[in-house]
């Protein structure tokens, strides 16, 4: 909630804590233990402050821990558990590798060689963009990372060709980075927050078992959605000053060629796990140390803290954390078995379940922003109803992770998003007609392309 006010941030945080208060003091439904109940509280305090932004997300993730910490008889141990999990590290290893991308000049080499190549056809430079945008994932894994090097590059092309931020082509360009790149990140296990806390809630996938399943939807819908964006934002502009396709030889500096060659290794690991059965985290946090290490690496240590999103490790830590004390207390499995009920009159049409399970989703991740706090909550939720309703629970997971990345209706909904909506090429009725977009989209994705090809790659819907 941007520009909220002091005495509203105090009214949210008020509300958060007498939310809590009273998930302590009263007595628990039936079916629900005292401990269940008291984590349901911690978990609505934390949505209440995530949504209202009355706190920085790094603070509420503390309060989040301090909560769960003083519920009576709860382990004070388990509170921190989240901490333990390979994504907190990962993502500390991913934002050692982003920052030497950006910091060389490697990722500006290429997002000049990307918009210079389409020779200033507004048509040839949109296409372009989607499809490179399954490649560059596996250079600057993150969808953060690149929508800050690549919407400037963009945004300077748009202006060398004449086209103002009012016109269509831009509106289409940036709506595409923020809404659709971040699917190319999700496509691959090392691409972000919610592959890498999906796979650690699922059963930490290989990275090429994620790939395998995950590739064909999320590339699918990059492609529809791109086709919809165009549809939707209409015929693009003339270009008015054509751009030359030459592209200056510049020769690749040392510090590049040694920040691409520690990537390449990195990517070799995550590639080759099937043989060395590493976690993903294990070769990020080595990529970190080389990139970093005096002498062999191109970064200073103070370079890479000052970086470093404590917030969103955080906010990674204790939403995981969150979603372990709500298995341990039985409170997924409560809500679950009340979900069933809604659940109870599609349950013998498995895919009118699924499309149910879809809108689900993409209602409940309009009140909680934060995609790793939202994977985290709602995938051992949906899990537990797939068990009951005898779908088969990884499906149902993948489809949950697919919609939390997809349908996005309002700007601040996604980091990334954000991102390219602070560049002013679109406004947040664009951002709502593409979501509405994205959520048919994804439903028929979903149904008729996810489905049968999980099933084929013995991935049944039904469980027998």
């Amino acid at each position: 909630m941007v520009g909220l006010s002091l005495r509203g941030a105090i009214l949210w945080i008020i509300c958060a804590l007498l939310i809590f208060l009273c998930a302590l003091a009263l007595p628990p439904p039936a079916g629900l233990s005292r401990d269940g109940q008291a984590v349901l509280g911690v978990v609505f305090a934390g949505v209440v402050l995530w949504i209202s932004e009355a706190l920085p997300l790094g603070l509420t993730a503390l309060l989040v821990l301090v909560l769960l910490g003083i519920i009576p008889a709860w382990k004070q141990s388990a509170t921190f558990v989240g901490f333990t999990s390979p994504v907190v590290f990962f993502l500390i290893g991913a934002a050692a590798i982003g920052t030497a991308v950006e910091a060389t000049g490697l990722a500006e080499r290429i997002a000049r060689l990307l918009v210079r190549s389409a020779r200033g056809s507004p048509n040839r430079l949109y296409i372009q963009m989607l499809m490179s945008l399954p490649g560059l994932a596996f250079v600057m894994p993150s969808a953060i990372t690149r929508n800050a090097v690549l919407i400037p590059a963009y945004r300077d092309t748009l202006r060398a060709m004449g086209i103002s931020e009012s016109g269509r082509t831009g509106r289409a360009l940036m709506l595409a980075l923020g809404v659709l790149n971040p699917l190319a990140s999700s496509a691959i296990l090392t691409g972000g927050i919610t592959s890498m806390t999906a796979s650690a809630i699922i059963g930490d996938l290989s990275w090429l078992r994620w790939f395998a399943l995950m590739a064909v939807p999320y590339y699918v819908l990059i492609c529809l959605g791109g086709i919809a964006l165009r549809v939707i934002t209409g015929k693009f502009e003339e270009c008015s000053t054509p751009q030359s396709s030459a592209v200056p030889a510049v020769p690749f500096s040392w510090r590049e060629t040694k920040t691409l060659v520690i990537l390449l290794l990195v990517s070799a690991l995550w590639l080759t796990d099937f043989i060395h059965g590493l976690s993903p985290a294990i070769p990020a946090l080595l990529g970190a140390v080389l990139l970093i290490c005096p002498g062999v690496g191109v970064l200073g240590w103070k370079d890479f803290e000052s970086r470093l999103s404590w917030g969103l490790i955080l906010t990674v830590g204790a939403s995981l954390s969150l979603a372990q004390a709500m298995i341990s207390a039985g409170t997924v499995d409560w809500i679950g078995q009340h979900f069933i009920l809604v659940f109870t009159g599609v349950a013998q049409k498995p895919l009118l379940a699924l499309a149910s399970i879809i809108i689900a989703v993409s209602i409940i991740h309009i009140a909680i922003t934060n995609l790793a706090a939202c994977v985290a909550l709602v995938i051992p939720i949906v899990m537990t109803i797939a068990h009951t309703t005898r779908l088969n629970p990884i499906i149902c997971a993948l489809v949950v992770t697919i919609v939390i990345d997809s349908v996005i209706f309002y700007p601040v909904q996604t980091a990334s998003n954000l991102l390219a909506y602070e560049s002013g090429y679109f406004g947040a009725i664009d951002v709502s007609r593409l979501g509405f977009a994205m959520l048919g989209l994804t439903i028929l994705v979903g149904l008729c392309i996810a489905v049968p090809y999980w099933s084929l790659l013995g991935l049944p819907l039904m469980l027998h």
